[in-house]
């Protein structure tokens, strides 16, 4: 486990102002604006307090990383590495903040680490020392302390990058998780798929499911500590759900008929899925322990893929009623039943953009003869907006905890990878680090 501190408590550069009548008032923690001109960040190289081999290697990772945790970020400037070399190398306890505004810097992160022996584990541990500060002013922004096993150092990185983004008006995603559907241990024998899950940037993937068996269409819980899933291991094919960090697994739904692709509802309370009890898939809610469950649509298409809003008031869902499958939304009592698009000729898939910022559902869309892409409607203009172009065909997307990227899955070369774009399709980016086989399904969870 990863431990946290606060390096002084921010007072060591904050002045806690005295109001009226002389009482104190707490400090005001600073942030800076992302929404004009971007901050112009420096990131120079961690140093080590012994220069150990073993602390130099961990330090290289989490600046690489950290690094990077923020440029995907794509809200900051960056001052170019090359430049650090014309100033005088970095005090720690004490920056030569002229030396950094000589080249450009507004906003400057230091970092120190160390690695430990921990007598009572017997194993290697890192401290980490993380500071942020105003170039401007030498003002401390965020001073934090992390420390841990020194089996994963891009974990500490992860932790400082989502710190910093706290001092900005977004939620920062490089703590986050990604399930997916692989068959990298499928045999000519077993065709079979497991559920992996894998941090954002595609590291550190682990096996959950290891049944054999068909598992896909994984969907995390809000609180991130479970998942939900269809899984073929038992006649018919039915729910599941797993808590990957605690070891349990249990079938949501019931044998009476078959159902796939669950969705949680925002507060975790509701399961929503597609079964076929009467002949025809239909859309179900039930309790996120399987019981209450109840009917929301009934008509004699097939009704698939629900997903919720993130008030919980609204279900988007997949239905072929209008003659090719298209998305549609209602009440999340199966009430007002209105078609969501109608431009393109095959539309599946919906995944409701989780942040209020935004309100859009992104979906998989064919939109030309072919194969399909991403796309997002904007639910009040109803405009449609191509993401993917060009990148063979694109499937299953879902979008990041803060609501500004998307993964999907694209078929290229014959292979199917996981891929995130951000919310505009500006910037692509395949996640090769994810491993072999075709990965497909993922789901971005907290």
């Amino acid at each position: 486990m990863l431990r946290v501190a606060t390096l002084g408590g921010l007072g060591a550069a904050l002045v806690i102002a005295a109001g009226p009548g002389g009482a104190q008032q707490p400090p005001q923690i600073p942030t800076f604006d992302v929404g004009g001109v971007p901050p112009r960040f420096a990131i120079p190289e961690c140093i080590t307090k012994r220069g150990d081999e073993a602390s130099v290697k961990v330090c290289k990772t989490i600046t690489e990383v950290l690094r990077n945790d923020l440029r995907f970020e794509g809200l900051f400037q960056f001052v170019p590495e090359s430049l650090f070399s014309a100033i005088a190398a970095l005090q720690f306890d004490a920056p030569k903040f002229d030396d950094w505004r000589g080249i450009g810097t507004k906003i400057l992160v230091t970092l120190r680490a160390e690695v430990v022996p921990d007598s009572q584990t017997k194993k290697d541990q890192i401290t980490l020392e993380a500071k942020v500060y105003f170039a401007d002013s030498g003002q401390t922004m965020l001073a934090r302390q992390y420390s841990g096993p020194a089996d994963n150092p891009r974990v500490f990185a992860h932790q400082a990058s989502d710190d910093i983004m706290t001092l900005t008006q977004y939620r920062g995603v490089a703590r986050s998780k990604i399930a997916f559907v692989s068959d990298r241990t499928a045999t000519k024998e077993r065709r079979s798929k497991e559920i992996y899950i894998v941090d954002y940037d595609g590291y550190n993937v682990r096996q959950v499911t290891v049944n054999g068996s068909l598992n896909i269409l994984p969907a995390w819980s809000p609180d991130g500590r479970q998942l939900a899933y269809t899984s073929y291991r038992q006649p018919p094919p039915g729910v599941y759900i797993s808590a990957p960090y605690a070891m349990k697994n249990y079938r949501l739904t019931g044998a009476g008929s078959q159902a796939f692709g669950p969705a949680w509802s925002p507060d975790g309370r509701r399961v929503a899925y597609a079964a076929n009890t009467g002949g025809n898939m239909e859309i179900f809610v039930a309790g996120s322990d399987g019981s209450g469950a109840r009917k929301v649509t009934t008509s004699s298409a097939s009704e698939a893929a629900p997903c919720w809003s993130p008030t919980g008031n609204e279900i988007a869902f997949t239905s072929d009623r209008g003659g090719t499958p298209q998305i549609y939304v209602m009440d999340a009592e199966g009430l007002n039943v209105r078609r969501l698009t109608t431009v393109g000729n095959w539309n599946d898939a919906p995944s409701w953009n989780p942040s209020k910022q935004y309100s859009e559902i992104a979906y998989t869309a064919r939109l030309e003869s072919g194969g399909f892409d991403i796309a997002i409607i904007d639910l009040a203009t109803r405009q449609v907006r191509q993401i993917t172009q060009g990148r063979g065909s694109c499937e299953s997307p879902s979008w990041a905890p803060s609501g500004r990227h998307l993964v999907f899955s694209c078929n290229r070369g014959g292979r199917w990878q996981l891929a995130v774009a951000d919310r505009e399709g500006r910037t692509f980016q395949f996640l090769s680090a994810t491993g072999s086989g075709s990965n497909v399904q993922p789901d971005w969870g907290s």
